[in-house]
C-alpha cells in the first residue's frame, strides 16, 4: 500500500477514535472526522463512501491488530515453553484465542468512554451488529483449518462461528453494563474462550 494512503488510514483511525470517546457515531460527521484527521474532505470520499463504510473500515482495522497481537503473543508463550508451532490442524491454539480476547478486553478498557458512546448511541444495533461480523471472521480464520481437517460442512462451520461470534458480543456486552470490573477479566477471558471451543472445536 502506497505510504500516503496508509498515513491518511492512520490519520483517519486515530482521529475517529478520539472523536467516539466525546460524541455518539450519529453526532460524528464525515466533516468533523476530516478535521480532526487534518484531511480533505474529497480525500475521505476518494476511499469511503460514507460514514457507515468507515466504521466497517474502522472495526477491520482492530480485528486485524486483535489477530496479530493474539499471535504475537502465542508464539511467544511457546518459544517461553521451548515449544515449536503447532501444525496439527486439529490442535486449536488456546493461548491465542485468549491473548485476542484479552486484547479485546484491554481495548474497551482503554477507551471505555468510546465503547459507553457507541451503546448509547442510535446506531448501536447496525454497529454491534458489524462488531459482531468480525468478531465471526476472526473465529472462521482461527478455526478454518481444524474444521477442513475434521471434514466439517462448510456452512455449518460459518453457522457455529456467527453463533459463537454473537455470544461473545452478548458475553461482553453484559460484562460492560453490570460495570465492566477489571478484576473479573480474567473469568470474563476464559469463559469466553471455553464457550469458543465447545461450539467450535467440539
Amino acid at each position: 500500500m502506497d505510504l500516503r494512503i496508509q498515513k491518511t488510514y492512520r490519520s483517519l483511525l486515530t482521529a475517529f477514535t478520539k472523536l467516539l470517546e466525546k460524541y455518539r457515531y450519529e453526532d460524528v460527521s464525515v466533516a468533523m472526522l476530516c478535521e480532526e484527521a487534518m484531511i480533505r474532505r474529497t480525500t475521505f470520499y476518494k476511499h469511503f463512501a460514507d460514514k457507515s463504510e468507515f466504521f466497517s473500515f474502522f472495526v477491520d482495522s482492530l480485528r486485524i491488530e486483535l489477530v496479530k497481537y493474539g499471535e504475537a503473543r502465542a508464539e511467544e508463550l511457546r518459544l517461553a515453553k521451548g515449544e515449536s508451532a503447532e501444525d496439527d490442524p486439529l490442535v486449536v491454539n488456546v493461548e491465542e484465542g485468549i491473548a485476542i480476547l484479552r486484547a479485546l478486553v484491554d481495548f474497551l478498557l482503554e477507551h471505555a468512554q468510546l465503547v459507553d458512546n457507541i451503546l448509547d448511541s442510535s446506531m448501536s444495533g447496525m454497529m454491534l451488529l458489524m462488531i459482531e461480523d468480525r468478531v465471526a471472521e476472526i473465529l472462521r480464520e482461527r478455526y478454518h483449518d481444524h474444521s477442513k481437517a475434521r471434514g466439517e460442512d462448510p456452512l455449518a462451520f460459518a453457522s457455529a462461528s456467527e453463533f459463537a461470534a454473537g455470544g461473545i458480543v452478548r458475553l461482553f456486552g453484559k460484562w460492560w453494563m453490570r460495570g465492566h470490573d477489571p478484576e473479573t477479566e480474567d473469568d470474563l477471558v476464559n469463559t469466553a474462550e471455553t464457550m469458543v471451543l465447545r461450539v467450535l472445536s467440539r
